[in-house]
């Protein structure tokens, strides 16, 4: 309990946000639930209710159902508030922040043609279509994404999956073939948080700005850029050691006992930075 105070006390800004938000609509979704339900997404809300929002929205709302919803909600805060400061660290908080939009805007739209081609199969078949109403929501289809990125980045590295030895490139694959085989092949969002790590064409590091726009909105006053949030610092660009990619280095996140100053950081430190890790 300790270490995980120490640990929120020198959290950043981006790395709090993730952590506090999801939990907070959540919890407040047992009494707004109907309010609260239009940042799901799925083919039948994009479609036929317009909530084009939530192509953003949806990895923030995890709708309440139990004790178990609840645990998955607390244990994905818990991963996100350990691992989630390395890389905010390593890129700063604004290109962490357009990372994980841009990777949740392009899960989604996968995801969505995914459910149309799933819908206009089914429905050439004459079969029964429950694939418009299969929901995208919570970060497992971002974190996905971000793993597998990660391990593609040493993908010829030999790693283990249960005690089984196999190329780190292979493991998001296993991963999620298992993960589909306990929730069922309906998990369209994880499915598409898989397919899009591997087409490394479309990689979301491409579209980012460049340091020195991110660097730009950060001194600009409109805009909450550069602000703290939750009471988390905000990591500029001029703080970080890199911020181009999180694949090429290992940043270690200060204790407050340490002094302030620039992350300590490892170029080429080991096989890569690694999401999640």
């Amino acid at each position: 309990m300790d270490h995980l105070k120490s640990v929120w006390k020198d959290a950043p800004a981006i790395t709090r946000s993730f952590t506090v938000i999801p939990l907070v609509l959540h919890i407040a979704g047992w009494r707004w639930f109907q309010q609260l339900n239009g940042l799901k997404l799925s083919l039948y809300t994009f479609r036929n209710q317009g909530h084009y929002w939530a192509v953003l929205t949806s990895p923030l709302w995890e709708p309440p159902g139990g004790v178990l919803q609840l645990l998955i909600v607390v244990l994905m805060a818990y991963l996100i508030l350990m691992q989630l400061p390395r890389l905010e660290l390593a890129m700063g908080s604004g290109k962490l922040l357009l990372w994980s939009t841009a990777a949740a805007l392009a899960v989604n739209l996968l995801f969505l043609l995914f459910a149309v081609v799933s819908d206009v199969l089914y429905q050439a078949l004459s079969w029964e279509s429950r694939w418009p109403f299969i929901p995208s929501r919570g970060f497992i289809p971002v974190c996905v994404y971000g793993f597998t990125v990660s391990c593609l980045a040493s993908g010829e590295d030999e790693t283990t999956l249960l005690g089984i030895p196999l190329k780190k490139k292979y493991k998001p694959l296993a991963i999620v073939v298992f993960y589909c085989l306990v929730n069922g092949f309906g998990e369209l969002p994880v499915v598409a948080g898989l397919a899009l790590g591997y087409v490394r064409r479309l990689q979301v590091e491409a579209i980012l700005p460049s340091d020195g726009k991110v660097q730009r909105w950060e001194r600009l006053p409109a805009l909450f850029f550069g602000r703290q949030l939750f009471g988390g610092r905000w990591i500029r660009i001029t703080d970080t050691c890199t911020s181009r990619s999180f694949a090429f280095g290992e940043a270690r996140l200060p204790t407050s006992s340490q002094r302030a100053g620039p992350p300590e950081f490892r170029a080429f430190g080991g096989p890569g930075h690694r999401l999640g890790r």
